[in-house]
């Protein structure tokens, strides 16, 4: 019987890199192209998220092969360690996608006078069936852009003012929430017009006219409303006709 191939620790733990960096590479695909559609990696935090959870996976999985890959081992004791290995990594790394998954941004909702980014964890699965019909379905593919309205019955504004005090925002009642056209007109009257932003930041002046060449509109036309996430305060542009977005900036729009 001839002997079997001799493999260092650094030939086999480089080889294990290189597989988990393809693997990596997908899955980045998929959330930064799919999930976290720009520039909500960075207002949801999902660049940071992905980079920790990929980091420690990516590192940690071929610095075991590493340690393992003995060259005095057997075949089958060799391929044991392996196999637990990559059973483990494997096993991190779907929990670190599926965290991933749940952080996703899947709602962009016009909150009375601000945008707000709501996640799948932002909302209590239990409380969708109380949504519009069309609305009960979260979104796979970046936010969907929707509006929250104020109740006007007493006894569900005193429900909605106890959820927001528990952290639930308007934005995230299922119950609140409406159709983002029927609201269009209210978010274009509350939106301030850009020049005001221009004024408190006149370094932003290049990337709002860059917006506006791609709006296909004058600058001067457009308007904007801060936007919120978990971690973040930007701003959202938007233009005529009806209040869609045609951009965001990376400035604090509460002033």
């Amino acid at each position: 019987m001839s002997p079997r191939p001799q493999i260092t620790r650094f030939k086999a733990a480089g080889l294990h890199l290189l597989a988990s960096g393809f693997v990596a590479a997908l899955s980045a695909a998929l959330v930064f192209m799919v999930w976290y559609p720009p520039p909500y990696a960075a207002l949801a935090g999902g660049a940071s998220l992905f980079l920790l959870i990929v980091g420690v996976d990516v590192v940690l999985g071929p610095a075991l092969t590493a340690v393992v890959a003995s060259p005095g081992k057997s075949l089958a004791e060799l391929t044991r360690d392996l196999a637990v290995i990559v059973i483990v990594q494997f096993a991190a790394f779907g929990y670190g996608v599926y965290t991933m998954a749940l952080a996703r941004p899947v709602l962009l909702v016009f909150e009375v006078d601000r945008l707000r980014v709501v996640t799948a964890a932002d909302i209590d699965s239990a409380s969708l069936r109380d949504a519009p019909l069309a609305l009960r379905q979260l979104s796979w593919t970046g936010p969907r852009m929707i509006a929250a309205i104020k109740p006007t019955d007493p006894i569900e504004q005193m429900q909605s003012v106890e959820l927001g005090l528990a952290g639930v925002d308007l934005a995230m009642q299922p119950k609140q929430w409406r159709e983002y056209a029927v609201r269009a007109a209210e978010v274009w009257r509350i939106a301030r017009p850009v020049s005001v932003l221009l004024t408190r930041y006149p370094q932003a002046a290049g990337e709002v006219a860059r917006i506006a060449k791609e709006a296909g509109q004058p600058a001067q036309a457009l308007r904007f409303l801060p936007l919120m996430s978990r971690s973040q305060s930007w701003v959202t542009v938007v233009a005529e006709p009806d209040a869609k977005v045609v951009g965001y900036l990376p400035v604090d729009g509460f002033f």
